[in-house]
């Protein structure tokens, strides 16, 4: 089997296709758990006033938090204040990179260093969700076979993350695919 992501002149060919069914259902519901966008106004004021106004909590849902942490820790208002002016462009680049996977699983293309960010931020928001899912910490993976599919899939997603990893580092030298047949 071929290497899912290469580098190609300024660029990485991808090709993901053999794993488009698993990353299609898994980013259907990282899409759910991110949620909708939220409306902001196209008028800049507008959009500032709204911010202000309306300031998300630190989601309730673990899987959310886990996407959309806090980023100051140990001063809840400061952290309230940071999330109410960036956690729409967060989500809003959330979905974005979602829909650049998406479209990067559909067949092989090349992407820029742009593209290939895009990826690298889906592909960790898929271990993200999954991650937490399965409980896994810093220790690893706890000792269980509750969801086998979700946990293979953990491992794809950390192994696809690694890859582009390595390709971007130019330091890509054909790992061997943990999902493939010895």
């Amino acid at each position: 089997m071929m290497p899912e992501f290469m580098p190609e002149g300024d660029g990485v060919r991808v090709d993901l296709g053999h794993w488009r069914w698993v990353i299609g259902v898994y980013l259907d519901d990282l899409l759910e758990v991110l949620g909708p966008l939220p409306e902001v106004p196209d008028d800049p004021l507008d959009a500032l006033a709204a911010a202000i106004e309306d300031a998300p909590e630190l989601p309730s849902d673990p899987i959310r938090a886990r996407l959309l942490p806090d980023g100051v820790v140990d001063d809840p208002e400061a952290a309230a204040e940071f999330r109410r002016f960036t956690q729409t462009t967060l989500l809003a680049r959330k979905h974005a990179d979602a829909d650049a996977l998406r479209a990067a699983a559909l067949g092989p293309t090349v992407v820029d260093a742009v593209g290939a960010r895009s990826l690298l931020g889906a592909l960790n928001d898929l271990r993200l969700m999954l991650g937490s899912r399965l409980g896994v910490t810093d220790e690893g993976m706890p000792d269980s076979d509750d969801d086998l599919q979700a946990y293979r899939s953990y491992q794809l997603f950390t192994f696809l993350q690694g890859e582009l990893v390595d390709v971007l580092a130019g330091e890509w030298g054909g790992r061997v695919d943990p999902h493939s047949a010895p």
